[in-house]
């Protein structure tokens, strides 16, 4: 008897210890045993519970694309999601460390010391020379190790996108209100001079002033125009109508529009066309609109260029045409080639305003070339001259008469 209730205690001290995993033998005291055994399968059933609750909220945390991390008291992290794991270890353990060490900001832990840290707040982090920007929320949570410890649960929202989006936004602003307002101060100068000495005015400086207000006042209507065929291409998708035209007939068209601007005997436009080219889909009056687009560049920012080479090549390997646009002029610095795309991106401002450019033609051309599904880039180097590529596919979709899809076929000279 004495064996049997010695065991039977050693089993509750394991069962409040949170130990026991397996049922009593049946030795005897048939009551307190069973009673003992009831217990003992309660507290497995809670247990199983517990551990499922306990995957469930990890799965659910896991899978939100916010970056979640939980901590004790001394701000060592106890839990850390998946995406907290990539955006701070790349993938490497993050339960243990010091909150100060994995999360390197100072407006961090000013938030996390303020009185209200409930509030949503806008907090940047530093990862490899990189600005991160987040929009952080805490609250306070029962601990996982002690009932009456208490951890702190964080969420990071990456707001990075948005806040360069936002600086774009605003540079994009300052720049049209930049552009904008030089020609209108020539138009509102030379106006109120045209008012105010109409009647001491000689005509030749009359028709100067006026000769001002109208070059100004066109320079601003192609920049409105310029700014709402960026807004339509960026807006909406289906600005592109590709259709089944010869890429060939297109360039020797172009060239042909620019051969009465040529030096005779020193300029020389050629184009080089892979035959293996053939009609394919693609929207002839916005492809017309990148190749004048990049003509016209050359004429205005290299006039002095003695050759302009247009080439179209086909790669096999990617069933894409590349096409380009090369001159001998004086080229582009190599710190300048990767923004040229930008819009009101000038290499050389004063003179490009001189020249009547409104910075926005490379970015129009740019946003052509990816609706058609294409790539765009440029070499150059001082003094060597400037190329600009961009890329086609050259099997698409077209829409037959009868409103049923069907796939270009190659034609092989």
């Amino acid at each position: 008897m004495v064996r049997d209730l010695e065991e039977a205690v050693r089993a509750e001290r394991r069962l409040l210890q949170e130990e026991s995993s397996s049922r009593l033998k049946q030795l005897g005291f048939d009551g307190l045993i069973t009673e003992i055994n009831w217990l003992v399968d309660r507290y497995n059933e809670f247990a199983r519970e517990e551990t499922g609750y306990s995957n469930q909220i990890e799965a659910v945390l896991g899978s939100i694309q916010e970056a979640v991390l939980i901590f004790d008291a001394e701000r060592t992290i106890e839990f850390a999601n998946e995406s907290a794991q990539r955006l701070f270890q790349h993938g490497r353990l993050l339960k243990g460390a010091r909150l100060e060490s994995a999360l390197r900001s100072p407006s961090l832990l000013e938030f996390l010391n303020g009185t209200d840290s409930s509030h949503l707040r806008q907090i940047t982090l530093e990862r490899k020379g990189e600005q991160l920007w987040f929009e952080a929320s805490s609250a306070q949570v029962r601990g996982s190790a002690r009932q009456d410890a208490s951890s702190t649960i964080l969420v990071l929202h990456d707001i990075t996108r948005l806040k360069s989006l936002e600086m774009v936004r605003r540079e994009f602003v300052a720049n049209v209100s930049h552009e904008l307002r030089t020609p209108l101060t020539i138009i509102k100068g030379f106006a109120e001079t045209l008012v105010e000495d109409n009647a001491s005015l000689p005509v030749e400086a009359r028709a100067r002033f006026l000769e001002k207000i109208l070059n100004n006042a066109e320079r601003l209507h192609v920049l409105v125009e310029d700014l709402l065929t960026l807004s339509r291409l960026e807006s909406k998708p289906d600005q592109v109508d590709p259709q089944l035209y010869s890429l060939r007939q297109l360039m020797e068209d172009t060239i042909e529009n620019y051969s009465s601007r040529l030096n005779p005997g020193v300029q020389a436009i050629e184009l080089k066309y892979d035959d293996r080219v053939g009609d394919f889909s693609f929207d002839r009056f916005r492809l017309n609109q990148v190749v004048d687009n990049l003509i016209e560049n050359t004429f205005r920012y290299a006039p002095e260029f003695t050759q302009l080479s247009l080439s179209v090549d086909y790669d096999e390997e990617t069933d894409f045409v590349e096409c380009s646009v090369q001159d001998d002029g004086p080229g582009i610095p190599a710190k300048d080639v990767p923004h040229i795309f930008e819009r009101f991106y000038r290499v050389d401002k004063g003179r490009s305003r001189e020249r009547g450019g409104t910075g926005l033609g490379l970015s129009i051309m740019k946003h052509i070339v990816q609706l058609h599904g294409g790539t765009v880039w440029a070499e150059s180097e001082l003094g060597e001259g400037t190329k600009i590529c961009f890329t086609l596919p050259y099997r698409r979709a077209l829409q037959s008469t009868n409103g049923m899809a069907v796939e270009d076929r190659k034609s092989v000279s």
